[in-house]
């Protein structure tokens, strides 16, 4: 891995970068990488200060839960820490989602007395009336977002804690275009209870704004502490993934795998078309996972020799993307892995397990069960395979496994849709897989330019000259 040294985030980063080294040297010629980020803390804490976080706490459930759940409430807000700026949503107000507390100014500042005044104010939550329309996931976050649009803060955060009553299944236009106004304004987290709520809108909610949806227990106040917790764990909200390539490559992707598996959108300057900068968030100190895909002409390079196609930088880390184009007549892979790819295989396993697994739960709602037997038997044959112990516990909730090294399972003539619901959740919050570390390599520099090459590149990436 290439170190960095310590950024003002708080954090220190180590970029490596695993790919099979042989490459064909076709006009198009497709490579994929596994490109792992570990981030170590550097300060004397291991948290970010309350006094540097703004939350707002959102109740939507339906009127026959308000009372337990005010409870529930009364006990997060009873344990905040000290320092935080909070507010908190409940209910129906006149136009959208109703102001609980502070009953004057729109923050309230955590301390013992507020903290108590806090609980004993939830008691006003009033649940949306019955012959009015539920508000909508987008009405809270157009809520969430003017509020904390007064509060600039270095974290900013919503925490929606709904059993499904808020969700209007009209209005995923408008949720959608909330979620797209509220990226980068403030991330947010959901905690989901019983078992009447639909998953797919709160893993867009979630997955757009950054933050993680769970279930959680009708007293969910330990799950709101553990929220917050998990927020002060932040040290830096956004960083971009940086991906620099030489002339010869044609176009660029990145998808982070794990701890959560999406794609990444670039952006590029009119001034620096090689480079390639991907928006990362909530960084923590913890490692993650990249696929990087980098589409390259090898029609005028050198063959049977490393080159550096690109680099991938993190902060003050870079780490260097090396491939040796064929000569003709040698296939891929007829001496080895071509120096490198070890890690990609068990990464790609892990996607394909998960994908699998998401789409056998949306084959039992509704039950269509050969088709959810078929990919939960290739989810848990891939499980088998990579050690995903947490997939076999999971899939065993809805079906039986016969066999799981062959990938077979029967689903029931029955199916409960609320585990189903939480399955599709658990699916989305993200599990680690243990991938094998990436060979150590010492990164060099061109002794024109000083840019950073890979240990065995020939060739520098900025100014061509031999290395």
């Amino acid at each position: 891995m290439a170190p960095s040294d310590p950024s003002p985030t708080g954090l220190r980063f180590a970029v490596s970068v695993d790919v099979r080294r042989d490459q064909q040297p076709l006009h198009d010629t497709r490579i994929d990488a596994h490109v792992r980020v570990k981030a170590t803390g550097t300060g004397p804490r291991d948290r970010r200060p309350a006094t540097e976080a703004a939350v707002v706490l959102a109740l939507d459930v339906a009127p026959a839960c308000r009372r337990d759940a005010a409870a529930a409430l009364a006990a997060a807000l009873r344990a905040l820490p000290d320092g935080l700026s909070f507010a908190v949503l409940g209910g129906a107000g006149d136009d959208g989602p109703g102001r609980c507390y502070p009953l004057r100014g729109p923050w309230a500042l955590a301390d013992t007395d507020e903290k108590r005044r806090a609980a004993f104010s939830v008691g006003r939550v009033a649940p949306t009336p019955r012959d009015r329309p539920p508000p909508g996931y987008g009405a809270w976050l157009t809520a969430a977002r003017a509020l904390l649009g007064q509060r600039p803060l270095p974290v900013r955060h919503l925490i929606l804690i709904t059993d499904g009553g808020g969700h209007d299944p009209e209005g995923e236009a408008h949720l959608m275009a909330e979620i797209a106004a509220s990226e980068g304004a403030f991330s947010a987290d959901v905690l989901a209870l019983g078992a009447d709520w639909d998953p797919l809108p709160l893993i867009a909610l979630t997955e757009g704004l950054h933050g993680t949806a769970d279930t959680a227990p009708d007293r969910f106040a330990p799950a709101v502490t553990g929220a917050l917790r998990r927020l002060r764990r932040v040290l830096s909200p956004e960083l971009p993934v940086t991906v620099t390539g030489r002339p010869a490559v044609t176009g660029v992707a990145l998808s982070e795998r794990q701890p959560r598996q999406h794609a990444l959108v670039p952006a590029t300057a009119p001034e620096d078309p090689r480079r390639y900068d991907f928006a990362t968030h909530q960084w923590e100190p913890g490692t993650r996972d990249y696929l990087l895909t980098v589409r390259a002409d090898a029609s005028a390079d050198p063959l049977g020799v490393l080159l550096q196609l690109a680099t991938v930088s993190v902060g003050d880390a870079t780490a260097p993307l090396l491939v040796r184009w064929l000569p003709p007549g040698v296939a891929v892979g007829a001496g080895g892995t071509g120096g490198g790819g070890g890690t990609l295989d068990a990464m790609n396993a892990a996607t394909r397990m998960r994908t699998a697994l998401d789409r056998g739960y949306a084959a039992l709602d509704p039950l269509s069960r050969e088709e959810a037997e078929r990919h939960f038997g290739l989810a848990v044959r891939l499980a088998h395979e990579i050690g995903a112990a947490w997939v076999l516990a999971d899939v065993r909730k809805v079906a039986d496994i016969v066999d799981g090294a062959r990938g077979l399972v029967r689903v029931g003539p029955t199916v409960d849709l609320g585990t189903v619901r939480e399955g599709r959740l658990h699916v989305a919050s993200g599990h680690r897989l243990d991938l094998p570390a990436h060979a150590a390599g010492t990164p060099a520099k061109c002794p024109g330019c000083r840019h950073l090459a890979g240990p065995r590149a020939r060739y520098c990436i900025a100014c061509g000259r031999p290395l």
